[in-house]
């Protein structure tokens, strides 16, 4: 009789260990690519920043995981992408702020009350002078008359006060909505910022208020500014819409 060892079964052979966070290591490596080609067009990159923003996130979860490497390569991607496209956004917005211009006293001077010449020569502003913009929008700016501030007027120990006649003329075919323009945030005396005073029922009272200025008619109010003891330079600075330009007025106050 023949003996036959037994034979004894081999285990089952344990199935590879799969890669922990390869997924999305994997990934956060596309989702750079694809931030980085797409980085330059705009519009477009504002989607692929969102994605590559979304793949750093992934990339730094994934440096726990077995593909290391890869998140790593992922993560540099994705901060490129990033990169790239804030300055070509930058860039657009420079390259399309310089053909929409928004430069400064770029339209015409004249004597306040008369019609601006079509061929005067662009100059800089002062009081009893008329800027007028492209689209026929003008801003008188009477010389400035000095006023005694109330009880109660903000700020507080105004060196001296002095108040501007300023008048909006309306020559374009539209109404004009004076809420839109700039007025009195950017004024300076002497290099400063001049701060304008508040001064409800006071000799020192700014009356610009939020107005439509029909086609053909004027709106006049006044603003009065706190400056120093001294007589200096004063300068007023006017934009009727946001982007247009500037109106800068100079001269003694």
């Amino acid at each position: 009789m023949t003996y036959t060892p037994p034979v004894h079964a081999q285990p089952p052979l344990a199935p590879p260990k799969p890669a922990k966070f390869g997924a999305l290591a994997w990934t956060a490596l596309i989702l750079g690519i694809v931030g980085v080609v797409c980085s330059w067009v705009i519009l477009l990159n504002n989607l692929t920043a969102i994605a590559a923003f979304i793949g750093l996130v992934l990339g730094v979860v994934a440096l726990f995981g077995t593909r290391k490497v890869v998140a790593v390569i992922g993560i540099v991607l994705c901060v490129a992408a990033i990169g790239l496209t804030v300055v070509a956004q930058q860039a657009a917005v420079a390259e399309l702020d310089k053909i929409l211009g928004g430069g400064t006293n770029q339209g015409q001077t004249g004597v306040a009350g008369e019609t601006a010449k079509q061929d005067a020569a662009v100059e800089n502003p002062t009081w009893g002078k008329r800027y007028t913009w492209e689209n026929g929008l003008s801003v008188d700016v009477a010389a400035p008359a000095a006023c005694t501030p109330g009880e109660y007027a903000a700020p507080a120990n105004i060196a001296r006060a002095v108040k501007f006649e300023i008048t909006i003329t309306n020559g374009t075919s539209a109404a004009f909505e004076t809420a839109l323009m700039s007025v009195g945030t950017d004024a300076q005396f002497n290099g400063q910022k001049a701060t304008m005073i508040f001064d409800a029922g006071g000799g020192c009272d700014s009356t610009f208020d939020s107005a439509t200025v029909l086609p053909g008619k004027t709106y006049t109010f006044h603003v009065a500014y706190a400056v120093g003891a001294q007589p200096g330079e004063m300068q007023l600075v006017f934009e009727p819409t946001f982007n247009s330009d500037k109106a800068a007025f100079v001269g003694q106050a």
